[in-house]
């Protein structure tokens, strides 16, 4: 049974398979990385400069929200990895 955060098969728009090749998406770990440091340098500067939030704390709170925010990251990863190779044409007909 898949869940809300599964990815689907088979795009509902234009039917491309998702399941490209066994391995595909390890690839999506050199685009969610950059995502991950992001979040993390503007969850430093927000709780370190801003709030002065002491140094334990910090890595407490920066571990819960990253966890918290993993399944949107890997999805979101995912993503920018199949644009990379496949290419989406507006023009296509709606299968």
């Amino acid at each position: 049974m898949k869940g809300s955060l599964d990815m689907p098969d088979h795009c509902a728009a234009c039917g491309q398979d998702f399941k490209i090749e066994p391995g595909f998406y390890i690839g999506a770990l050199w685009t969610s990385f950059p995502i991950v440091i992001f979040i993390m340098t503007l969850l430093s500067i927000l709780f370190l400069g801003y709030f002065k939030m002491d140094m334990n704390w910090f890595f407490v709170a920066l571990t819960v929200i990253l966890f918290l925010l993993q399944p949107i990251i890997i999805r979101l990863g995912r993503s920018i990895w199949i644009h990379v190779f496949i290419g989406f044409d507006e023009d296509a007909e709606i299968k």
